[in-house]
């Protein structure tokens, strides 16, 4: 018998344990958003026992194509000299829980199967000289364990139709099991005759539309979860309750807004109506709240404490990342993540994939063999005979470090404030790259020149030494800096890195490229300089550090096609949160 519902926090993990297990299918599975350990690890027990499966099947976020989708089995190929199939994990899989683990890290080739399974229930298989079709209908898990400004991927989120988030639940909120296996069992005949009123149905249209959701998907995956509920409560009709639930588990999780609960102001009569005896006029009913209204009002009131702050603050926490962000991918020959195999020259270097390179060569092993004994010339066939089109190699994929380049003005009788207020902003953001690994370099300009202060390095104490040596005051070369910066960037561009660079100036240029010192002069060959940096493929930031901020660091930043800060009294923290903003 299925537990009469309290405030417990467990209670919407071990609703959607069962809903899984009665419609999974249907419903396509739940985006699991939760840490690993013993509560994750419970909750996919409960999973595994309402669903009667012995164990549950994992998907690791770097399986290769071949092994989910099937291909050719080499050992059997080469035994019979034709090709013969082999059955993928997805394939395997099909009417089963599955498990996609690190779902925030999958590649975007096995989103597409997955995604393509959870729509068709089939996989189609087009190589190595294999043709054939898989039936693949999986009820998919995607276990997301990413921070706020790492998750899985769009498309396949949209596809999973419940969304269950447990990364604030720690052993102790575990509870009781509300369901039994038998619960479901009987739960199961009786779905087909659950019949749900229109107005339920207007109201969690409604409710998406208000909540900024633009996929159908999830209306129609709320449908589905009230008639399931309803029908695990043994109930013949969707009650307020089943809309609530479908609403907490099925569109809150995905709102981009929140609803408007303000209530609008009544309309103002045009005519001022004529004054009439009170005790002639009848009293007006009270009218009741909209279906969506109570729908929301008492879903809302379900919700765990916070749930509402979190949602309307999830875009400020993403503005708010730490600046050591991963750099853009790219291919390498030789290292990263191994994301597929590709027809290639091993001579032009690479690594060859020998399981590949036997499975393209395996199913021509026959005519191969005929071809050489056709011709006396030749000596005798070897047992395996590989050609060049039939090598294969790695593709490998790996994130650029990320290099972030101060150019500070020591000019000025501003210059030791500014360079203390650079020197807290590199110490606080080297503490930010040491688990990115991500580097950063300083660039400091006064009198005539500019100089490269502090190479690329990760070090605190190598950065500490360099500011700390730095004399300030002088003319402002702002030309010369901005030259040495696009030299700079041409050179992380050369070896892979992606860079940023942050100038903290107050825009008075006032030295010219020659050396000469003019202020009108500078100022063009700066702005000149600037429009050549804007090219590349670098992000800028200024960040004005005048007393009085002036047009001339806005012009600028106009210039560099960059972003513009005004800190005329800036500390480190304040430079730092600044940069983090502008970086993301």
């Amino acid at each position: 018998m299925v537990a009469t519902e309290t405030d417990s926090p467990w209670a919407d993990a071990e609703w959607t344990a069962a809903l899984l297990s009665l419609i999974g299918p249907e419903l396509g599975g739940v985006h699991l958003r939760a840490p690993p350990g013993p509560v994750r690890d419970y909750w996919l027990d409960r999973v595994r026992q309402l669903s009667a499966q012995p164990y549950l099947r994992k998907i690791p976020a770097n399986i290769p194509e071949g092994r989910l989708l099937g291909g050719i089995d080499l050992g059997a190929t080469l035994q019979h000299g034709k090709p013969v199939a082999e059955t993928g994990m997805l394939g395997e899989c099909n009417g089963k829980l599955v498990i996609a683990a690190m779902a925030e890290r999958l590649p975007r080739n096995t989103v597409h199967h997955l995604c393509t399974a959870l729509d068709d229930g089939v996989i189609a298989i087009a190589r190595d000289g294999i043709e054939a079709k898989t039936r693949a209908r999986i009820t998919l898990i995607a276990t997301d364990e990413g921070t706020e400004e790492e998750s899985a991927h769009a498309a396949l989120t949209d596809r999973l139709g419940l969304a269950l988030d447990m990364t604030t639940l720690g052993i102790h909120d575990v509870d009781d099991e509300w369901f039994k296996r038998r619960d479901v069992e009987r739960a199961q005949p009786g779905l087909d005759s659950v019949s749900i009123h229109d107005e339920h149905l207007s109201a969690l249209a409604s409710l998406s539309l208000s909540l900024g959701i633009d996929s159908p998907r999830s209306t129609l995956a709320a449908v589905k979860v009230a008639r399931a509920s309803a029908a695990l409560r043994q109930h013949h009709t969707v009650e307020e309750e089943d809309v609530a639930r479908a609403f907490r588990l099925c569109l809150l999780p995905r709102a981009r807004q929140l609803p408007d609960m303000t209530e609008p102001p009544p309309p103002e009569p045009e005519n001022e109506p004529e004054q009439t005896d009170e005790a002639d006029t009848p009293p007006v009913a009270e009218q009741p709240p909209p279906e969506e209204e109570r729908l929301l009002e008492a879903a809302l009131a379900q919700l765990p404490e916070g749930l509402l702050e979190q949602l309307q603050t999830r875009a400020a926490r993403l503005r708010q990342s730490s600046t050591g962000s991963a750099g853009a991918q790219h291919r390498h020959q030789n290292r990263g993540r191994p994301t597929g195999v590709f027809r290639g020259d091993y001579r032009r270097g690479g690594r060859v994939n020998i399981l590949a390179t036997l499975r393209a060569a395996a199913p021509w092993q026959l005519f191969r063999r005929r071809e050489q004994s056709e011709n006396p010339n030749q000596e005798m066939p070897r047992q395996l005979q590989i050609r060049r089109d039939d090598i294969h190699l790695t593709r490998f994929q790996q994130r650029r470090e990320t290099l972030t380049l101060f150019v500070v003005d020591a000019s000025g009788s501003a210059a030791l404030q500014r360079l203390a207020e650079a020197k807290g902003a590199v110490e606080l953001l080297l503490a930010d790259c040491y688990v990115r690994r991500d580097q950063v370099a300083l660039i400091a300009f006064r009198d005539e020149a500019a100089e490269l202060l502090l190479p690329p390095t990760r070090s605190l104490v190598r950065a500490k030494k360099a500011l700390a040596a730095l004399p300030g005051g002088g003319a402002t070369p702002m030309a010369a800096a901005l030259d040495l910066t696009r030299e700079m960037v041409e050179r992380a561009s050369k070896q892979g890195t992606t860079m940023q660079y942050v100038i903290l100036t107050d825009g008075a240029a006032n030295v010219a490229r020659d050396g000469t010192r003019n202020r009108e002069a500078g100022t063009q060959d700066a702005l000149a300089a600037a429009r050549v940096l804007a090219a590349s493929p670098a992000n800028a930031l200024v960040i004005d550090t005048a007393q009085r901020p002036q047009p001339r660091a806005q012009e600028l930043a106009d210039a560099l096609h960059g972003a513009y800060i005004a800190l005329p009294k800036a500390d480190a923290h304040t430079l730092n949160r600044a940069i983090r903003a502008a970086s993301t």
